[in-house]
């Protein structure tokens, strides 16, 4: 220890270190007292630290500055799946004085029946939908059941009441092959929404829907308005969808043409029968991806659907439903 000592002294000095070995006998040997950091700074040089030793630094010394990481960019959310359910999770705002309550006239009980029309990535198929509406003082049941060739068969059920906004539903199941894949339920007391595949109940307005019930609400608004002369240009509604999503939907009244080719060959535009005057409601996307509806209300049927068509653009998702007599 005294050699090294020694040795850290002749290197903080500045002179050469000794390299020929000292001749052999008794030496004397000084006691020097060595600063810390003369130390250090020898067991750098050397290599000879046993541990990582730490130097304090002059006051002069500018601390080091660290260059912070990049921001990362802000992501919207805009791809959503494309199977008409909802994806991406946007919630519309929830302030009740935001959003019209409309007068309602809920359409009577009847079962309708479609040709369906389904497109996807790979291919296009067709099917068979039918649509139930039952209500009664009580409440009211919506049932969407499809069958496609090559797919297990699929329907919805909403479920709920009437309220004073108009339909007011308290629970959409979707099932499989008998089996619930996903629900929500509204608890209307609290004003909120409950997702089975979801986080978080986000606040709802009265009027609030889900992601079927609205036809029955759609339908109920137009009887309503019927009565009191000519439609406004829109309607605007709040939809709760099985994926967690709660948007609003805003569907503007198209100005009347010709029915669709899909809808002339069935028994609202039979030969010698004037065609009726549908009312033309279109559900615009805001976003990629977005849910886009056309519907075209029969006056015949109560406003509920002669036709559908739902699609996701620019996805390749599409589904279509035409009335059918029988």
């Amino acid at each position: 220890m005294l050699a090294l000592h020694a040795l850290a002294w002749r290197i903080a000095a500045g002179g050469p270190p000794l390299l020929a070995p000292p001749a052999a006998g008794v030496h004397p040997v000084a006691l020097v007292s060595v600063p810390q950091r003369a130390v250090a700074a020898a067991r750098v040089a050397q290599g000879l630290a046993s541990k990582p030793v730490r130097m304090a630094e002059s006051p002069a010394t500018p601390a080091r500055t660290l260059a912070a990481p990049p921001a990362r960019p802000r992501v919207t959310p805009g791809a959503r799946a494309p199977a008409g359910t909802g994806g991406t999770r946007r919630h519309a705002p929830s302030r009740a004085h935001g959003w019209p309550v409309y007068a309602t006239r809920p359409p009577p009980s009847a079962t309708l029946r479609y040709a369906l029309a389904q497109s996807g990535v790979a291919s296009a198929s067709a099917g068979q939908a039918e649509l139930e509406w039952r209500h009664d003082a009580t409440g009211y049941a919506l049932r969407l059941a499809t069958a496609v060739e090559g797919r297990p068969p699929r329907e919805w059920r909403s479920t709920g009441a009437f309220d004073a906004a108009g339909v007011a539903p308290l629970r959409l199941v979707e099932r499989e092959r008998g089996h619930d894949r996903r629900a929500l339920q509204f608890d209307r007391d609290a004003g909120r929404v409950h997702f089975s595949g979801a986080s978080g109940t986000p606040a709802v307005v009265p009027g609030a829907q889900d992601r079927w019930s609205w036809i029955g609400q759609l339908a109920a608004i137009a009887e309503a308005q019927a009565a009191r002369g000519p439609p406004p240009d829109h309607w605007d509604l709040q939809v709760a969808g099985l994926r967690g999503d709660l948007e609003r939907w805003t569907f503007r009244v198209l100005p009347p043409g010709e029915p669709p080719p899909e809808l002339r060959g069935n028994d609202l535009s039979a030969p010698g029968r004037r065609a009726p005057a549908l009312l033309h409601v279109l559900r615009a996307t805001d976003q990629p991806y977005d849910l886009r509806i056309e519907a075209w209300l029969a006056p015949s049927l109560h406003h509920l659907p002669a036709g559908l068509r739902m699609s996701t653009p620019p996805g390749p998702w599409s589904l279509s439903l035409w009335q059918r007599d029988s």
